[in-house]
This record gives structure tokens, sequence and C-alpha cells, in this order.
């Protein structure tokens, strides 16, 4: 696999960390093959070692081609589980010798010492996901207004699987604790529910949790989903929603709709902090936007792609016949 030089110094003059690792000096084969797992389980990406990042600032220190790497990376192979596609050399950059490993995404789960690592938050930090050892973990993730259905899915779940699963949801939540760090644990989880509605797919927070989702390659083995309808109006009491069922199975330009949604947010965010016209003022709002614009430009096609193709069944059936699609699907 031949490494683009031309690429490799773009990342590193634009300080381009997404998808990035990089290490001052990392000849330890079993970081490393960790890194490369954690890479591979993703959206692949590039480590560099001999780079070293400041500030946000990626800046080459160079490594001794003394070091005999190819060892090292013989060793790497040796600790990787799975199909793994990675090449890696030696490139020159402001005349500073760094080694370079090219990772691509694995299209099966990649183990390192038989351990799931994952590469996120666009980070040099990857997220260790030990293989199971006791219950199954279940996330669900909805919307507020959606409570009591989801307090109907959840008490059926436990009361069939009892101690074989463990159950996360907001409620768990401390005072002061962070929301955004708890969403960022998403991966962790071996499955998560998406309870659908029309008002879940237009809150930013559930938005944030879907692209957490999909940021697992394989997160179609781990997502499961109810989607509702205009029949479980009555299970919400007198905080009902305007509307409940989602329009997602009506075409492409229905789907369209929730895209055109999170565009014109977009659009209003960005000429709101384009009049204000101080960074300092809009540094926070520049997060926000970042999300949106991944919402619309990326995550909501996709998930509501996948909730088109997928065989999934509305609440009403799924309650009829006691969840035990979503039962077997996790006791599997």
């Amino acid at each position: 696999m031949r490494l683009n030089e031309k690429e490799i110094e773009n990342i590193i003059y634009n300080s381009v960390t997404e998808n990035l690792i990089c290490r001052a000096l990392e000849l330890r084969p079993g970081e490393l093959a960790k890194f490369i797992c954690g890479l591979a389980n993703v959206k692949g990406g590039h480590i560099l070692v001999g780079v070293e990042k400041d500030n946000g600032v990626l800046k080459p220190v160079g490594l001794q081609l003394a070091f005999d790497m190819k060892s090292v990376m013989d060793s790497v192979d040796k600790i990787l589980d799975g199909d793994c596609q990675f090449g890696y050399d030696y490139v020159k950059v402001s005349g500073k010798n760094i080694f370079v490993i090219n990772v691509q995404r694995a299209e099966q789960k990649i183990l390192a010492d038989n351990v799931y690592y994952c590469y996120q938050n666009n980070s040099i930090e990857v997220r260790k996901v030990e293989e199971s050892k006791g219950p199954s973990t279940l996330f669900i993730s909805y919307t507020e207004c959606d409570t009591p259905i989801v307090d109907i899915i959840e008490e059926k779940i436990r009361e069939k699987l009892q101690d074989k699963i463990k159950i996360s949801r907001y409620t768990g939540l401390k005072y002061k604790d962070s929301f955004k760090e708890f969403m960022d644990t998403i991966q962790e989880h071996d499955y998560v529910l998406t309870v659908v509605s029309d008002t879940y797919l237009r809150r930013q927070a559930c938005m944030y949790e879907v692209g957490e989702i999909i940021k697992d390659h394989h997160y179609k083995d781990k997502l499961l989903f109810v989607v509702l309808s205009e029949n479980e109006r009555k299970y919400y009491g007198d905080n009902i929603p305007e509307k409940v069922g989602p329009n997602i199975y009506g075409g492409a330009v229905a789907r369209l709709e929730y895209i055109e949604f999170w565009k014109d947010k977009f659009d209003k965010l960005q000429k709101m902090m384009s009049n204000i016209g101080d960074y300092e003022a809009t540094s926070e709002a520049t997060k926000d936007l970042k999300v949106i614009g991944q919402i619309y430009r990326k995550d909501m096609g996709e998930f509501l792609q996948f909730l088109s193709d997928e065989n999934g069944k509305n609440f009403q059936k799924l309650f009829e016949n006691e969840f035990e699609d979503i039962i077997q699907w996790i006791n599997k």
C-alpha cells in the first residue's frame, strides 16, 4: 500500500487532526496495534510517529532511521486479529523523517490482543471496549416527550431479560454530570435502541447521539429501533406532542424534509454568527454549527436510509408480541 507523500505533508502543514494519531516517539508494538485497531474499526486514518501536537498544531520532530521499524510492525501484525489492511514507510517532511502508518477502514471487527478499540473524537485517544463478560448493555436513545413509550419498552425488556441486560438512559445522570461525556460513551454499549418519533428527528441532542452511534463502522450489528406512529397517541396522556409518527417511509421527498429542516437551522445560526462578527463571542456557537452541519450533511441521511432499508417494525406490532424481536436480537 503506497503512501501519498503529498497527503502527509498536507496533514502536517495544515494540522488536519481528523482520523489522526500522532506521537513524537512510539515503538511499542502493543500500543501501535491498539492505534491501528482503533482507526480500522471506525473510518481508517493515519498514525504519524515523529510528529507532536502542540496546542492543536502538528510539528514534525523526526524519527531516527536507525530504528528497526520493520521488526516492530511484524510484531504489530501478530497482535492484530482480523482482516486489517495497513501500509507503512518513512516520509520526509521539512527535512524530518516521519514514520507513517496508513490504516484502511475494516469491513469486519478488528481486535488487538482480543480487545476491541475504537478511535473517536478526532483526537489521539482510542477507547477500549472489553469483550463483554457480564450482562449485555443497552442504551435507549429517545427524546423526553416520548418517555411514556420508552417506559413501556424498558419495563418489558427488563421483565424478559432480567439480569441478562443492563439498560442506560438519561435518568441515570446525576446533578452536574456532563451530558456530552455521557453521550460520548454510547459506542461502549453492546446495543443501542432508538425510539424514533417526529420530535426525535428534530432534536439536536438526539441527532448527536445518532452521530455517535454511526461513527462505529459496525453500527448495523448493534443498532435497534422502534418507529412510532400516530396510533401511539393514547399512551401519552396530557403531554402529547403535536405530531408523533415520523414521515420516513414516504420516499425520498419525505426524508429530505428532515434534511431541509436541519439545513435551515444551520443557515440561520451561521447568519446570526456572521451578523455578530466576533469570533470570541461566537466560539461556543461554532461547536453547535459543526454538529448541525454534520447532521444535515451526513448523519440524518445515513440514519434515515438505515431505517428505510432495515426490516424494522412499528411500536404496535412489537408491543403485541411483547418486543420479542428486540429481545431475541439482544439475547442471541
